[in-house]
This record gives structure tokens, sequence and C-alpha cells, in this order.
């Protein structure tokens, strides 16, 4: 079975620390780290000043760091400052950078920006997963496939439930992708008939754990490949804003997704 990862965003805005203590606590074999700034909450970025600490939070709870957060395909100046955000996830034993072709209205530089991403990241042992964003310039698995193919970069696709359903997508357009381009998925849940207008809000505060809502969650685990790490993301910041500690969430966040591997 693939490696189940707490990506950081479902906790919102809780330290990296306690993402990682969060993970251990649950039996999660990963977690996604936000280094480079701006971040969604603020206290997801993770600082040089905190990076000793979580690399002892990751060792004492035996928990591995996968994707860093996130790479904005912006300009050449920007591909240039991600590096020590990268060196530094790099260092705590992160495996590959999330690049997003979210501000960019100029897809052939965003195409170029793309494959630079990939030999930068490289140069500190890292690939590229390009995440599609329902709300960004690059929408859709088959955009991003496209756009990969068209930099001729050896980049990886992130697939996001949340994204490919906000985008008019389904298990069809999954299919439709080689299994080999995708190379992460993160799972959650909500429901069919979302408001556009409320699209950003939804997207990082208040997603469904799988099994809430409606997507065709079975359908896409069936599609989804197994020998790569699935993520939770389901940011929900009504339960923090209750009280339910980070711990709590994880737990909470992981048992729906053992329940939805279950069936």
């Amino acid at each position: 079975m693939a490696a189940l990862s707490l990506d950081c965003l479902t906790l919102t805005d809780t330290s990296p620390a306690e993402v990682i203590r969060a993970a251990g606590a649950a039996g999660l074999d990963l977690v996604s780290l936000c280094v480079q700034g701006p971040a969604l909450f603020p206290s997801l970025l993770l600082t040089p000043d905190q990076e000793r600490n979580c690399a002892t939070m990751l060792a004492d709870c035996g928990v591995g760091v996968h994707s860093l957060e996130f790479f904005d395909l912006v300009s050449e100046d920007a591909i240039e400052a991600y590096r020590p955000a990268l060196e530094m996830g790099a260092r705590l034993g992160g495996k590959a950078a999330l690049a997003m072709h979210f501000t960019n209205p100029d897809r052939r530089h965003a195409m170029d920006l793309l494959g630079r991403l990939v030999e930068v990241a490289g140069e500190y042992g890292l690939t590229v997963n390009l995440e599609p964003v329902a709300m960004g310039q690059t929408r859709t698995l088959a955009e991003a496939r496209d756009l990969i193919r068209a930099s001729g970069a050896r980049a990886g696709i992130l697939f996001d439930v949340w994204h490919l359903v906000r985008s008019g997508g389904g298990v069809d357009d999954l299919r439709a992708i080689e299994p080999k381009l995708i190379t992460y998925a993160q799972f959650n849940d909500g429901l069919i008939a979302g408001a556009p207008a409320d699209m950003v809000r939804e997207s990082i505060e208040e997603r469904l754990y799988p099994g809430e809502g409606e997507f065709p969650l079975a359908e896409l685990v069936q599609a989804t490949p197994r020998d790569i790490p699935w993520a939770i993301e389901c940011p929900s910041i009504r339960r923090a804003q209750a009280g339910v500690s980070g711990e709590k969430q994880a737990m909470e966040a992981m048992a729906a997704m053992r329940r939805l591997l279950d069936k």
C-alpha cells in the first residue's frame, strides 16, 4: 500500500513541528512542509530558525518528509529565489517540490520556468510535481500533462481530488493520464455542487474528510497509482476554531482515510 502523508494544510494555522507531531501520533508515514512563502496560514511556514527543532521532531516521531510547498511558476528571478527553501527542505529529507502554474498568464513562459525549476530542484536532489489548481492558470490534469510534455521537463503531476472535481473533472480524466505521470495524490471530499464564488475559501479553509461528502472517491481510489504517496489534505478551520487539537484532527482525518481504503 502507498505511504500515507498528512499534508500540512489539513491542520490550517499550525506550526510545522506540530504538524509533524500530529502525523506521528496519528500513525502517518509522511508530512508535507510549507517551506516557501507566502503561506496560506502564517504558522505553516517553516523558517530557518525552526529547522533544527523540526529535524529532531521528525526523528523522534518516525515521520518522513515528501512534498515541499509551494513554488509558483512566476519568473526566472523567483526560481532563483527559491533556492534557500529548496535546500532547507532537502536537508529535512524532502523528496519533491510542489510547483503550481497559478498566477502567470503566459503559458509558454510557465513551460520554460517549469523546466528551470526542475533543473534547480535537481541540484538539491529533489524532483518536481506540478499541481493543477482549479483557480489557477493550469487547472486540469490534461493541462498539467500538456505543460509538462511541452516543457520537456522530467516532472510529475500532483493529483488532488478537490481540484479535479472543482475544475469539472472526474474519474475518466484521471484514467486518461498516463499512470507514471501521476506521482503524488491528495484525498479529501466535498459536495458536488460547490459554489464557484466560494472556491478559494473552501479550498483553503473547509474541505470535507473522506466519506463526509459526495465526491466519487471509491472510483478515484481505484484509478490512482498505488506506488506513490497518498496524502490527506482536508483543511477544517471550523474544527480548529472549536478547539480540536492538531493531533485529534490528524487522527480523525486518518481514520476517515482508512475507512475509505478499507472499502
